[in-house]
This record gives C-alpha cells, sequence and structure tokens, in this order.
C-alpha cells in the first residue's frame, strides 16, 4: 500500500471514530483533517523512472552539432 492510500485509510478511521465518539468529534475530526493534508502531500510527491537507451550518447552528439551550426541571436 502506497503513503498516500495509507494517510486516506487513516483519515477514514478518524472520521469514523468523530462519527461513533460525539463528544471528542471536533478532536477527531481534526486528527482526520491532518491525515488529509498527509495524503494530499504525499500525492505531490512523484518518482519518475528513466530507462537508459543504447543511443543516448549519439542523439547527445546529434543535438550538439545542430546547435553549434545555427547563428548566435542578438548579435
Amino acid at each position: 500500500m502506497d503513503r498516500r492510500t495509507a494517510c486516506l485509510n487513516q483519515a477514514n478511521a478518524f472520521r469514523e471514530k468523530a462519527i461513533a465518539d460525539p463528544a471528542h468529534h471536533d478532536q477527531w475530526i481534526d486528527e482526520a483533517i491532518k491525515w488529509l493534508e498527509r495524503a494530499m502531500e504525499a500525492s505531490r510527491r512523484v518518482a519518475v523512472t528513466i530507462e537508459p537507451r543504447e543511443d543516448w550518447l549519439l542523439l547527445d552528439a546529434a543535438a550538439d552539432a545542430l546547435l553549434s551550426q545555427q547563428p548566435e541571436r542578438g548579435t
């Protein structure tokens, strides 16, 4: 289970406690809000993986060659 899902589950548990315990409703809702905020933070973090390709060096050299052929701007 990822962190976002775990945080959402925890927030839901506190929401259910708030429903079951009206005497401490505000306390449980505050805890649920904290866990929802944590879930939002967790969903902003994204991992990106890049698979290496054998022709990257060729593509990089070709890009450098094209850039070196272009006239400089502003001169």
